[in-house]
């Protein structure tokens, strides 16, 4: 385990394996870098693997305020400087793909590419507008966990085991009542089609459950590499790890044939 100061605050890490360029592995919101744990072990043995702990999340430090994903990808940002990566690619899962985008957006001599697993981008614009009017508001009052966990339960697929379900819901309870609202106030903000259409890398997504729009992914990324997960909701790293390492390992292979449109 290592640390790095971003904005002040300590971030956690950890860089195994060798290789380049680095695969940065972004977890969701509300989770942590143990996430990432069922594939970092088959990544490791032949590619350099770096897991973080987002601000406010796992053994990272807990400010009051700064929950964007502006701030977020400072964080990723200031990891990869700390462990002296030059070149990576950045993958992130659900809020995690956001963060990758504008970390990538932020950095380009950083990102050699992108993969989003079940990232939430693109989302219809009536449903965008549904979270910013009824989800935020309620996280910001008192039965705010109650709300999450209804959000959360709509990420379930029906074939992911009972024990994860159980398990992912109880690890809500820990999250700091601050960063929730805030954190997805700035999610629901906007659809990143600008950071979408502006990577000047290769982009592969792995679709699973969020209702992305990805047909208006491929128009806007007609090189992007579109794949989906077979038998999992939301939390494909956790159901079906061995399906998400082998296109992670994959897209690091063809990474030097891909070129963006």
């Amino acid at each position: 385990m290592k640390q790095v100061k971003s904005d002040g605050v300590e971030i956690v890490f950890e860089d195994t394996g060798h290789g380049e360029p680095a695969l940065v592995l972004i977890h969701p919101a509300f989770s942590n870098r143990s996430h990432f744990a069922p594939v970092v072990a088959n990544l490791a043995e032949r590619h350099r693997v770096i897991t973080l702990d987002l601000r406010g999340h796992g053994e990272s430090g807990v400010p009051r305020d700064g929950f964007r994903i502006a701030d977020f990808a400072q964080d990723v940002i200031a990891v990869c400087r700390g462990a002296r990566v030059e070149r990576a690619v950045l993958c992130g899962h659900s809020m995690g793909g956001a963060i990758a985008l504008t970390a990538a957006a932020a950095d380009p001599r950083l990102a050699a590419g992108v993969a989003l697993l079940d990232a939430a981008i693109l989302f219809p614009e009536p449903l965008r507008r549904q979270m910013l009017d009824t989800l935020v508001p309620a996280l910001e009052g008192p039965q705010w966990l109650e709300a999450l966990r209804g959000f959360w339960a709509r990420m379930f697929g029906p074939f992911d085991p009972p024990d994860l379900r159980t398990r992912l819901m109880e690890e809500l309870a820990a999250v700091p009542p601050h960063i929730p609202a805030p954190m997805m106030r700035d999610i629901f903000s906007r659809d990143y089609s600008d950071e979408v259409a502006a990577a000047r890398c290769p982009l592969l997504y792995v679709h699973a459950r969020i209702p992305a729009d990805v047909e208006r992914l491929k128009q806007l990324r007609p090189d992007a590499i579109v794949a989906s997960v077979a038998g999992s909701g939301h939390f494909v790293v956790l159901v079906v790890p061995e399906q998400v390492s082998a296109m992670l390992d994959r897209f690091l292979a063809i990474l030097p044939l891909a070129v963006p449109a």
